[in-house]
C-alpha cells in the first residue's frame, strides 16, 4: 500500500492513535466498539466512512495528550480510572461516551497541575 493510499484508509490513523495510547491491535477494536478483525479489515480497505470522523476526533485526543504529557507515561494515564470520570478511565470513557466527553476532564486535571 503507498503512503498516499494509507493517509486516505486512516491507517496511520491507527498506528498513531495505536502507539500514543500504547494499545494492541484488540484493545484499538474495543476503543470503537469492534473487534479486532475489524480494525485489519479497516486496515486493509479503510475505515469505514461512518467510523472516520470518530477516530478523527480520538486522534486529536491523542494528539493533546501527546502534546501535553511525557508520551511514556500516556498508556498508563489512559488506563488509570478517575473519579472525575465517574470511576472509568480514559480509554472507557472513550468507549462509552466518545472522545469529547474527555475534554472537560483533561481541562481540570491540566489547571490542577499547571
Amino acid at each position: 500500500m503507498s503512503k498516499r493510499q494509507k493517509l486516505i484508509n486512516g491507517v496511520e490513523q491507527l498506528d498513531e492513535i495505536r502507539e500514543i495510547f500504547g494499545l494492541n491491535e484488540s484493545e484499538l477494536g474495543d476503543l470503537f466498539g469492534v473487534r479486532w478483525p475489524s480494525v485489519v479489515r479497516w486496515r486493509e480497505s479503510g475505515i469505514p466512512v461512518g467510523r472516520r470522523a470518530t477516530v478523527e476526533r480520538v486522534l486529536d485526543l491523542a494528539r493533546v495528550l501527546h502534546s501535553e504529557l511525557i508520551a511514556s507515561r500516556i498508556p498508563e494515564i489512559v488506563r488509570t480510572k478517575d473519579d472525575w470520570l465517574q470511576g472509568r478511565s480514559i480509554l472507557q470513557t472513550i468507549q462509552h461516551e466518545g472522545p469529547g466527553a474527555v475534554y472537560p476532564y483533561l481541562n481540570r486535571l491540566f489547571s490542577h497541575h499547571g
